[in-house]
C-alpha cells in the first residue's frame, strides 16, 4: 500500500478516525455501485459503519424502479436533515437511479443540506463530487471489501444501462443505453477480488447476457472469467430471455463452476400483456428456452419476476400468468404490483387497487406452493454447498442450505439433504 500523503492544516483528511454510512436501495447494480463508492470513501481514510450518528458522511444510493421505491429514498434524505443539523461538516452524497431522475437542481432545491448529487449515468464519476468535497484521494485502494453478500461472494459489474425498451421499465432513462465495460477490466476486477478472498463471483448488468465488447460475446467471457484461479463458482443476473444462445447453453452443460442457477424474469404468463410489456417473446418460448436450459443442465433452478396489474391485464391474462407459476417450477419469484414510471396516460394503472392487492396475494400464494414443492424435490440429493459460516452457505441452484455440523466457511461442500422448510433446506456432511 502506498504511504498516504500527509493532509495539510484544514483538508478534511486530517480528522481522525472519519466514517461514512452507506444507505442503499434497489437492486444488486446499486450494491455494487456503493461498493464501489465505499472504496473511494476508503481511499480517502474513510471506514464503513453501519451507526449514522458516528458518520462524518452519508450517502444515500437510490432506486426508482418503482415509485414505492423512490417514495422510501427521498423519506430517507429528508430524515437526514437532523443529521445534518447535529453534524454540519459532515457531508451528504445522493446518488443512484432517482437522483437521476428527478435531477440535482430539484434534490437541492427540495433538500437544502444535500451538499452532491450523481445521477446513475455519472456514478462512475462519483470520485468527482469526493474530490468537491473531501480533496484528493491520498492512496491507492487496495481491499476488495464486500458490503452485501457474505466474505466468499463479490459482484463485478460488466456493463450499464439497457438498450431494450420494454415499456414499463425507467432503468434505460436513468442509466443510460447499455455500455459494455471491457473484458480486460472485467477479470482484473474479478481476479482482485478472488486475490482478496472471494470464492464465487457474480457478474451483473441489466441484461447481461447481451454483453460484447468487440469480438468477446457473453459466452466468451464467461470461459474467460471461470478461468480465473481461485474461482470456486460463478453466477450472473439479470439476463434477458432474447439473449441466450446456443453457445451459452454449451457452457452451462460443461462447466460446473457456473451455477445451476438462474433468474430471468418473465414478468407476465399472458402473451398479449408481454406482446404490450414490449418484451420479445411468448409464453410458451420463455418455458422451452428454461426447458432446453434444464436439460443441458439437470436439476438447474430458475427464479423469476412478475408484475401484477399492468395496465389492461384481464383476469384471464392473469389466469395465464398463474398458469405459468406452475409450468414454470420456479424456485422463487419477485412479485411486484405495476408501478407507472412514465406520464403518458396509456400507461396509468387502471386496476382497481383492491383487486391489484387481491392478484398480488393470489400469485404470492401460488408462487410459495410451487417453491415448497421444488425445495422438496431435492431431499435425498447432494447439493454442493459453498459456506459462508459454519453451519450456513448457498447450494450451486441458490438455495439456502443449513447444517448441524461445522464446516469451513469458504468451503465447497458436498452436503445431503434431509429436509425442507419455508425457504431453507437442512441436510448433513457426508
Amino acid at each position: 500500500m502506498q504511504k498516504p500523503e500527509k493532509p495539510q492544516n484544514g483538508d478534511p483528511r486530517s480528522r481522525p478516525n472519519k466514517a461514512v454510512f452507506i444507505i442503499t436501495f434497489g437492486c444488486q447494480m446499486n450494491e455494487a455501485d456503493s461498493e464501489a463508492i465505499a472504496a473511494a470513501f476508503r481511499r480517502r481514510g474513510y471506514a464503513l459503519t453501519d451507526e449514522i450518528k458516528k458518520a462524518d458522511a452519508v450517502v444515500v444510493n437510490t432506486c426508482t424502479v418503482r415509485q414505492k421505491a423512490e417514495d422510501k429514498a427521498i423519506s430517507q434524505i429528508g430524515r437526514l436533515r437532523v443529521w445534518k443539523e447535529k453534524r454540519p461538516e459532515g457531508n451528504i452524497f445522493v446518488v443512484g437511479c432517482a437522483a437521476q431522475k428527478l435531477g440535482g437542481k430539484y434534490l437541492k432545491n427540495r433538500f437544502p443540506f444535500v451538499d452532491e448529487v450523481v445521477g446513475a449515468k455519472a456514478i462512475d464519476q462519483f470520485e468527482d463530487a469526493l474530490i468537491t468535497q473531501l480533496g484528493p484521494s491520498p492512496e491507492a485502494e487496495t481491499s476488495h471489501q464486500n458490503i452485501y453478500r457474505s466474505p466468499q461472494t463479490a459482484y463485478v459489474t460488466i456493463m450499464r444501462g439497457c438498450s431494450l425498451k420494454c415499456s414499463y421499465c425507467i432503468v434505460p432513462a436513468v442509466r443510460g443505453p447499455a455500455v459494455f465495460l471491457s473484458p480486460e477490466a472485467i477479470l482484473k476486477d474479478a481476479a482482485g477480488k478472488l486475490k482478496a478472498g472471494a470464492k464465487e463471483i457474480v457478474l451483473l448488468g441489466q441484461t447481461v447476457n447481451a454483453y460484447r465488447h468487440g469480438k468477446t460475446t457473453f459466452a466468451e467471457l464467461l470461459k474467460k472469467v471461470l478461468a480465473l484461479p481461485g474461482l470456486a463458482r460463478l453466477r450472473f443476473m439479470s439476463p434477458h430471455p432474447v439473449y441466450f444462445d446456443k453457445a451459452f447453453t454449451a457452457i452451462l452443460k460443461a462447466e460446473p463452476k457456473l451455477a445451476r442457477h438462474i433468474h430471468l424474469p418473465v414478468q407476465s404468463g399472458s402473451d398479449r400483456i408481454l406482446k404490450a410489456m414490449r418484451r420479445g417473446y411468448t409464453a410458451k418460448e420463455y418455458l422451452a428456452l428454461i426447458a432446453g436450459l434444464r436439460q443441458a443442465a439437470p436439476g438447474l433452478a430458475v427464479s423469476t419476476d412478475f408484475i401484477v396489474g399492468y395496465p389492461g391485464e384481464t383476469e384471464e391474462d392473469f389466469q395465464a400468468t398463474l398458469a405459468l407459476v406452475a409450468a414454470g417450477r420456479f424456485s422463487m419469484a419477485y412479485c411486484f404490483k405495476y408501478s407507472p414510471r412514465t406520464d403518458r396516460p396509456e400507461m396509468k394503472a387502471d386496476i382497481p387497487e383492491a383487486e391489484l392487492e387481491k392478484r398480488l396475494e393470489r400469485l404470492l400464494a401460488a408462487v410459495k406452493t410451487n417453491s415448497l414443492l421444488v425445495l422438496k424435490e431435492r431431499i435425498g440429493k447432494i447439493e454442493e454447498v459453498l459456506f459462508e459460516t459454519e453451519t450456513y452457505g448457498r447450494a450451486s441452484g441458490n438455495f439456502a442450505v443449513r447444517v448441524k455440523t461445522a464446516a469451513a466457511p469458504g468451503r465447497l461442500e458436498k452436503v445431503l439433504i434431509a429436509s425442507a422448510e419455508k425457504n431453507t433446506l437442512n441436510g448433513k456432511l457426508p
